[in-house]
């Protein structure tokens, strides 16, 4: 009875991914396997366990009451394999560092500086897991994290890393609009689902006339929306140094002032509480990430 209720590491692996990450295409990018690869998996677990653990949608899935309790159980199972193989490979779990990434910094802006802090720090090993929307940084299974808000996570630790700023880009067949922000009234509006009221605090801060037209379309990841205004959807806001390398490109253009949107990028650390030790290279990170900051201009 007990072995045949053990499931295989990669259905759980799966299940874990898709319970982190809130979706089937984010888990299947975690894990850089196809979406249904993942589907699959998960399909298996649930029949061998005989329960249903995730509900599923076109908006993505959400653990039903019975797969919350078992991804708490099955991250700890995960994260005591994995502490347990890096002992027998001689690292201690004082030197490996597990952080939560946001999609769109982690692959945009953290990863191509990364190696200048393993050349930096070559004894500390990196675990990097992509977290959308809230999570509770008490878990063990996370050391820290990089943050976006408004930085008033309560019971957290925060450093300011940057303060955003955003802008409206369109398509290159929109530049006539750079010539005047009150064009842009007529266009549909695209926002990042995080920013519910991006738009009308741009209004604010621009001094537009007129009523604050509604978001056409809101989406969750920056990567998804800056490909919308590339495409001719509509006039995205946007925090520019995300998507750099579209603007450089000249796949989308700005049309619009640039302003603070309230929101900044933060290293995000748990207080500690009782029986929970600091980890040394939390902040050896810390201090490595200002130094990055430090090294150029965030526009």
């Amino acid at each position: 009875m007990k072995r045949r209720l053990i499931p295989n590491t990669a259905a759980l692996l799966a299940f874990d991914a898709v319970a982190r990450t809130g979706g089937f295409t984010a888990a299947a990018r975690d894990l850089s396997l196809t979406q249904g690869a993942v589907s699959r998996q998960v399909a298996q677990l649930e029949g061998q366990l005989g329960v249903v653990l995730l509900e599923r949608s076109v908006r993505g899935a959400v653990l039903t009451e019975v797969g919350v309790g078992y991804a708490k159980h099955v991250r700890t199972a995960l994260d005591m394999l994995g502490q347990s193989a890096l002992e027998a490979m001689g690292q201690t779990p004082e030197r490996v560092l597990r952080l939560a990434i946001l999609p769109t910094f982690g692959t945009r802006w953290l990863m191509p500086r990364i190696p200048r802090f393993v050349r930096r720090h070559p004894e500390i090993t990196l675990h990097f897991e992509t977290r959308i929307g809230a999570f509770d940084l008490g878990d063990p299974a996370i050391d820290a994290a990089i943050h976006s808000g408004p930085g008033d996570w309560p019971g957290v630790r925060l450093t300011l890393l940057m303060a955003e700023q955003v802008m409206p880009v369109a398509a290159p067949t929109k530049a006539a609009l750079s010539m005047a922000d009150h064009g842009i009234a007529g266009q549909p509006l695209l926002a990042l689902t995080s920013r519910p009221d991006g738009w009308a605090e741009w209004w604010r801060q621009t001094g537009q006339s007129g009523p604050v037209p509604a978001p056409a379309m809101r989406f969750e990841q920056i990567s998804t929306l800056v490909q919308a205004a590339a495409v001719d959807m509509g006039v995205a806001l946007m925090p520019g140094f995300l998507i750099q390398p579209e603007l450089d490109a000249g796949s989308v253009i700005p049309v619009g002032t640039n302003v603070p949107s309230g929101f900044g990028y933060y290293f995000a650390e748990p207080e500690l509480l009782a029986g929970r030790k600091a980890k040394p290279a939390v902040a050896l990170f810390r201090e490595w990430l200002l130094t990055e900051i430090d090294r150029e201009t965030i526009v």
